[in-house]
């Protein structure tokens, strides 16, 4: 009888299914309950990043055999003044062209093309939501330390996988997501992001650094710390980076064997700053990273660590979350089909 416990090799993990994947005997303790990406959402409005946008939308659609949509929205006027139905009717066509030529330019998978009139934060989300999106992809918007609006709405208020994509993220399509990297701290919030991260490893045939942040754990003290203090706070050094290495050591053990993973600790009294130094210290095509990991709580989508390097991260960055239910969409969207489409 074969050994259901033994480590995975890189063809099985290429294959198999999300649930089959974080279901697996030898990583099931490190990825239930496991994400998943079915359904890809490609936001695009004509700016700078949208090229980028549809680059990696499509990309990972195919790494997943993932559905794929192509969503524009339509923005209304704020004001209480109804929109001229002449210049929504030239707005509503430009769109339209606008979607034509993006699937045209799609060969890798099917795609799909959709309006929806709205706020553009809003009616992402709702049109994910009721539409069962389980991947939404984005242009981050503004540069350096912030993220634009719709960005920033949308990773706070979807229940969905996000994926920022600066706009100078272009992709090459013959060797995508040659580097990854995928930040843990040990908990099981942080590990969900294994299974997407392993699947996509096997099907780009990329190099996964998995890098554990082991935080310096400092004593409270008015005064200059003395001598047993000193000891103390070196012993729980000393202790945390022992745990950390038991932890990758452990999670080595149950990676596939076929796929390149380089394990690291990462002793650092903030993570988050250590984290994003490694990220500028090597050529990573995509960050993976848990959406929470072991500070947040069951109400938060977003952690003080993925909340910081979404901000300040120059490459793309996939915020994983765990499946959510569906919730009805607002209201107030209206969804734009072309003739003959069904309703």
């Amino acid at each position: 009888m074969a050994n259901k416990n033994r480590t995975l090799c890189y063809k099985e993990v290429e294959t198999m299914s999300h649930t089959e994947l974080g279901a697996h005997p030898s990583l099931c303790h490190l990825t239930k309950p496991c994400a998943q990406i079915d359904h890809v959402l490609a936001c695009v409005n004509g700016d700078a990043s949208s090229e980028a946008v549809l680059q990696h939308a499509c990309a990972l659609a195919t790494a997943f055999s993932a559905r794929l949509s192509l969503l524009q929205v339509l923005e209304v006027s704020v004001s209480q003044e109804p929109m001229d139905p002449v210049e929504w009717t030239l707005h509503h066509y430009d769109k339209l062209e606008y979607l034509d030529r993006c699937l045209s330019d799609i060969k890798e998978v099917s795609a799909e093309a959709v309006i929806v009139a709205g706020r553009a934060g809003e009616s992402i989300i709702s049109w994910s939501q009721e539409h069962g999106a389980t991947l939404i992809v984005l242009g981050r918007g503004a540069q350096h330390a912030r993220l634009g609006d719709t960005a920033r709405r949308v990773v706070e208020g979807a229940q969905a996988s996000v994926l920022l994509v600066p706009s100078q993220a272009m992709l090459n399509p013959s060797h995508a997501y040659e580097r990854l990297l995928i930040p843990l701290d040990g908990s099981c919030r942080a590990e969900c992001a294994l299974p997407l991260g392993l699947r996509l490893a096997a099907k780009s045939h990329s190099t996964l650094l998995i890098i554990h942040a082991a935080p310096h754990s400092d004593l409270i003290e008015r005064d200059r710390l003395n001598g047993h203090a000193s000891s103390l706070r070196e012993q729980l050094y000393r202790h945390n980076e022992a745990a950390a290495q038991r932890y990758l050591d452990e999670l080595r053990s149950r990676l596939p064997e076929q796929i390149q993973v380089s394990l690291h600790i990462l002793p650092s009294a903030d993570a988050r700053c250590a984290l994003l130094t490694t990220t500028h210290q090597h050529a990573l095509d995509l960050v993976v990273l848990s959406a929470t990991g072991k500070s947040g709580h069951g109400d938060m989508l977003l952690g003080s660590v993925a909340d910081y390097l979404i901000h300040r991260l120059d490459v793309p960055v996939l915020l994983v979350r765990q499946a959510q239910p569906k919730m009805a969409a607002q209201d107030n969207i209206q969804t734009l089909r072309r003739p003959g489409q069904g309703m």
